[in-house]
């Protein structure tokens, strides 16, 4: 089985044009994603990173949710202005861009996940993990790093725990101009 990640970004403007699409292999799962994967398919129970960089206990029956609500950026798909590149311990983006409509902040719209869509003649399946934000900032924002966050919710050995599965830094920065909405999804696929 082969597992790939893209990215796909569009800028819309205030009148709903859209000003800027880019499609972008996503190579960058880090090794929360494999920890989590690993306790789900063992049974066992191991330690994961959060987003504040601390240690935890995961167990089988934590998950990787993603259903965040709109002003939130704790979890789900979080978008920064960070420009290192990933590394697989990454436990956050460098600098989160934090949900909002003051200076430097954008709104955080809730996250959606479609899915799972299998297509049999071309042995392939996909789940989509989408989000967009509305710069009501005041002034333009540059987008250049753009990750997954997961939650671990009331289910495991420790309660309330975000961590990150994906980070992909751009190969360009976007610019979203004030008034502008960023939308930005993840396609998971599968292909044997």
């Amino acid at each position: 089985m082969n597992v790939k990640a893209y990215l796909k970004i569009k800028v819309i403007d205030g009148n709903g044009k859209c000003t800027y699409y880019r499609r972008y292999r996503s190579r960058s799962f880090v090794a929360n994603f494999i920890r989590q994967l690993f306790t789900n398919l063992s049974g066992q129970g191991i330690n994961n990173v959060n987003t504040s960089g601390g240690s935890y206990g995961i167990s089988y029956v934590d998950n990787i949710i993603q259903l965040d609500g709109s002003n939130d950026s704790r979890y789900g798909i979080l978008i920064g202005t960070g420009t290192s590149a990933p590394s697989i311990i990454d436990s956050n983006l460098s600098i989160v861009i934090s949900n909002g409509a003051g200076v430097g902040q954008m709104q955080y719209g809730a996250v959606s996940v479609t899915g799972a869509v299998t297509n049999t003649s071309t042995n392939t399946g996909y789940i989509t993990v989408t989000r967009t934000f509305t710069n009501n900032s005041g002034s333009s924002i540059t987008v250049s790093e753009v990750g997954l966050v997961a939650w671990s919710g009331d289910f495991g050995i420790q309660t309330n725990q975000f961590y990150l599965i994906i980070h992909d830094l751009l190969p360009s920065p976007i610019t979203v101009p004030n008034g502008s909405s960023l939308s930005i999804s993840y396609e998971i696929q599968v292909a044997t």
